[in-house]
């Protein structure tokens, strides 16, 4: 449906009168597009260049237009495969979309939202069949979402300088883009709140751990930075192998990254997937760098105290995260054989107590397949909740404003996850709360029934609300009659506001699982905190 609207929206404005808005950047001038849905749309603006002799490092902040930009081309994705395996994306595709309410004016400026997308750190764009602003700008924000390099070309790891990182640093440009030149969009630069999920929301806390002033507000959806899946060690080998892959005979780092230089983007994402890089847990992710030059993470994010001092900051996570990673029921075998330490050991090295957890989660039972629930809340705790946890302490030591955490229960027909991966178990996976953010193309014609409706309402009222006043609930409304209280410095209680049927306020998310882990992680917790070089 959007595809076709947008289709028809283009051929008017390339064929007939180029009627659609215009507005004056610092960068030069730009025209849109106006949806039929009654806002106005920049699509694919590029906010940076990627040096295309060197695809692996810094990318450039973009000159600006000479002439007139026509923003009409929603279809640019940078290098990746699809979830079906498909090859698609370009090396120049650091751009960003905007979309702006009817009422935004340069006299009229409104909170802007900018998104940052998940995707393992190896897929994901900007792109409106998944992030179509419908639902959150009927309350009169901007929503920006963006795109930053993914995969071998955002998030090498090696120990030759200059070439971590990349993707991280693309969202720092797109972030200084957004406030440089969104009030000629009618936008305020003094309220941007990003707002992310999964590896978006991980990115983003990454951001609050480096860097200070780029955004007022922060959303943070199933993940951070302390999540045991988000840093990964250096490693050689990758730019190694995919050259070998290539053609490459040698095994020097620094050949093989000069040898990548020349190979279309999509044979280097090509050997990314047949050299296992791109496997369930991709190898491909933010590191640790080496200091120097550019260098934008040189400290594990435990070492480091987050740039939050006086922000508000809304956090949460579904209450059934790993769903989508555990096989289905009818996979007996993998219940039975399960071990906890598979998860375990990306967080606690080589020492951890396996058995301590599994009599925890599961006491003295034979594992089968009905322990598949109580697996899922492992997985849940270790991953997503407990360093969510951790996360809320170390935002309050630093003098964070407020802390608003949530948990995403709810089970209706927009939960993005369950629905594409045909799920069944009870409880809402990772992504699933997402489809009550944005209309997506797989529920492209679906009227939403009154129940899921009601939570689109409520959650994109909220998330709009944080936006403005740095507060989801600041009035109670017809819509909306919990008041979401927030964690503040100093307070000992621990509200969370639970996404369900109904909405409610309660206390101390998981208390006794967020206790066991509180004292798991004092007994065993030695992860690596520096790298020896070599």
């Amino acid at each position: 449906m959007y595809k076709l609207i947008l289709f028809l929206v283009l051929v008017k404005c390339l064929f007939g009168k180029e009627s659609g808005p215009t507005v004056i950047t610092k960068k030069g001038t730009i025209k849109g597009l106006q949806a039929e849905d009654g806002y106005s749309m920049y699509l694919g603006i590029p906010y940076a260049l990627v040096d295309e002799s060197d695809p692996f490092g810094a990318a450039l902040p973009h000159p600006g237009f000479n002439e007139t930009y026509k923003a009409f081309d929603d279809s640019v994705a940078c290098p990746q495969t699809s979830r079906a395996g498909a090859l698609l994306g370009t090396m120049q595709c650091l751009q960003l979309n905007i979309y702006v309410p009817n009422n935004a004016s340069f006299s009229n400026k409104v909170p802007v939202m900018v998104y940052i997308h998940g995707g393992s750190f190896i897929r994901g764009s900007k792109a409106m069949e998944n992030l179509s602003p419908k639902f959150l700008i009927r309350n009169d924000v901007i929503i920006v979402s963006i795109n930053y390099r993914l995969g071998p070309y955002g998030f090498l790891c090696v120990s030759a300088p200059g070439y971590s990182n990349q993707g991280l640093k693309d969202q720092i440009l797109a972030l200084k883009w957004v406030k440089d030149n969104i009030e000629a969009f009618g936008g305020d630069s003094s309220k941007i709140t990003a707002f992310g999920q999964s590896a978006g929301a991980m990115t983003l806390d990454l951001q609050l751990l480096t860097t200070k002033d780029l955004v007022h507000r922060a959303i943070i959806q199933s993940g951070t930075a302390l999540t045991t899946w988000v840093i990964t060690t250096r490693n050689d080998n990758i730019p190694v192998s995919l050259a070998n892959k290539l053609g490459y005979s040698g095994n020097d780092v620094q050949e093989a990254l000069d040898y990548l230089v020349d190979k279309e983007p999509m044979d280097t994402i090509q050997a990314s997937v047949d050299t296992g890089i791109f496997n369930a847990h991709p190898l491909t992710k933010p590191c640790v760098e080496i200091e120097g030059d550019n260098a934008y993470l040189t400290d594990f994010p435990v070492n480091l105290q987050p740039q939050v001092k006086g922000m508000d900051i809304m956090i949460g996570h579904t209450n059934k995260e790993v769903m989508f990673i555990y096989p289905k029921e009818t996979d007996k075998e993998y219940y039975e054989n399960y071990r906890f330490a598979e998860e375990l050991k990306q967080g606690f090295d080589d020492v951890y107590d396996e058995e301590n957890v599994r009599h925890f989660y599961t006491g003295d039972t034979v594992l089968s397949v009905e322990s598949q629930d109580d697996i899922f809340d492992f997985g849940t705790d270790f991953v997503f909740a407990y360093p969510t946890e951790r996360s809320i302490n170390r935002y309050l030591e630093a003098n964070a404003n407020k802390v608003y955490r949530y948990l995403f229960a709810y089970e209706g027909g927009r939960n993005r996850n369950k629905v594409l991966g045909n799920f069944t178990a009870p409880g809402a996976c990772h992504g699933d709360d997402l489809g009550y953010l944005f209309e997506m193309d797989i529920f492209e014609g679906g009227v939403p029934n009154e129940d899921d409706q009601k939570m689109i309402d409520v959650m994109t009222t909220m998330w709009t609300n944080f936006a403005k006043y740095g507060d989801p609930t600041p009035s109670s409304t017809d819509l909306i009659t919990t008041r979401w209280e927030p964690t503040e410095p100093g307070s000992t209680q621990r509200p969370y506001l639970l996404l369900n049927q109904p909405i409610a306020l309660e206390y101390r998310i998981f208390q006794k699982r967020m206790s066991f882990w509180e004292l798991y992680y004092k007994l065993y917790y030695i992860r690596i905190t520096k790298e020896v070089l070599v």
